[in-house]
């Protein structure tokens, strides 16, 4: 009798487990592009890029904010999974970094001064922290300085990592990017990822521990010289790039241990844009409607050499 009530339980609890982790999400006449993040998604009106949505877990609009601040550098913006929002933005005539948090409202709770630091990508970390990529604008290409910096919500600077000389290439300058309605700095539950600009043509994915600990670089190609553009990363740290001008597969996971990009295949229709968890989140729009499927990245498998 006890057995029968124990697997009782079990499938009783099942379904709570699974609703967890939704197979599909909608959203209806959303703007343009979208980053899903957190169980949340940012969408911006392009292209144009005047505006970003933030939609709630319920797939409906929680608020729209603008792209620019007065003369502001564009703002980049992360979400964290209990819905803060985070935006980082340059006021051009004050030459200081700025990160602002919003709530679900839009609402401005706290802002973070980062003085001469200039974030230009931001992303929440699974302890709600906040990590940057950015320069020093005081810098003109003889100083050295750290790229990655970590901050807590209250605005406390938490540590600083990478330092622009381990990693600068062939510019003299740090080129350190923004991208608007798209993502450069991905977080796993152990180490950083970015998509950097170090030499003219290819980028280059760096990796960095939470610790600071400089993990590896890894050229944005194929084996056989396609161009790569990374646009997931799951919690265990599977990296996923698109493939530009793909003739079989769309995209790539990152092998660390051959320091490879291999293709994949069996991915559905859409476009990938972000994870939950371990799962892959593509985007398929049908008229008004935007559908979401989360799909297991262990269903992508490697694509099988040709013969």
């Amino acid at each position: 009798m006890r057995a029968v009530s124990s697997l009782l339980l079990f499938l009783a609890l099942v379904p709570a487990c699974v609703a967890q982790t939704p197979v599909t999400a909608q959203y209806e006449n959303l703007p343009g592009v979208a980053v899903y993040s957190n169980g949340y998604l940012l969408s911006w009106d392009s292209p144009q890029y005047t505006q970003v949505t933030l939609y709630g877990r319920d797939g409906k609009p929680a608020f729209s904010a603008p792209e620019q601040i007065g003369d502001s550098s564009p703002v980049m913006w992360a979400v964290d999974s209990d819905g803060l929002v985070a935006g980082a933005y340059t006021p051009n005539r004050l030459m200081e970094g700025r990160i602002d948090l919003l709530d679900s409202f839009g609402n401005v709770t706290h802002t973070i001064n980062t003085g001469l630091y200039i974030p230009q990508q931001l992303v929440f970390a699974p302890d709600h922290t906040i990590w940057t990529g950015g320069y020093n604008a005081a810098n003109r290409g003889t100083q050295d300085f750290n790229v990655l910096h970590h901050y807590a919500r209250t605005g406390e600077e938490l540590g600083q990592a990478l330092p622009w000389s381990q990693i600068s290439g062939d510019f003299r300058h740090p080129v350190i990017g923004t991208l608007l309605g798209g993502q450069l700095l991905y977080v796993a539950n152990d180490r950083i990822g970015w998509n950097a600009a170090l030499h003219p043509g290819s980028r280059t994915w760096i990796e960095v521990s939470f610790s600071g600990v400089f993990l590896g670089k890894y050229d944005l190609k194929t084996a056989d010289g396609l161009s790569l553009f990374p646009v997931a990363m799951t919690a265990s740290g599977n990296a996923y790039a698109m493939i530009f001008k793909s003739h079989s597969a769309r995209f790539a996971v990152l092998d660390r241990s051959k320091r490879v990009w291999q293709k994949v295949v069996g991915d559905p229709s859409g476009a990938l844009i972000g994870s939950e968890g371990d799962n892959l989140v593509f985007s398929n729009l049908d008229g008004a409607r935007t559908t979401l499927k989360f799909v297991p990245s262990g269903s992508l498998r490697v694509e099988e050499p040709q013969q």
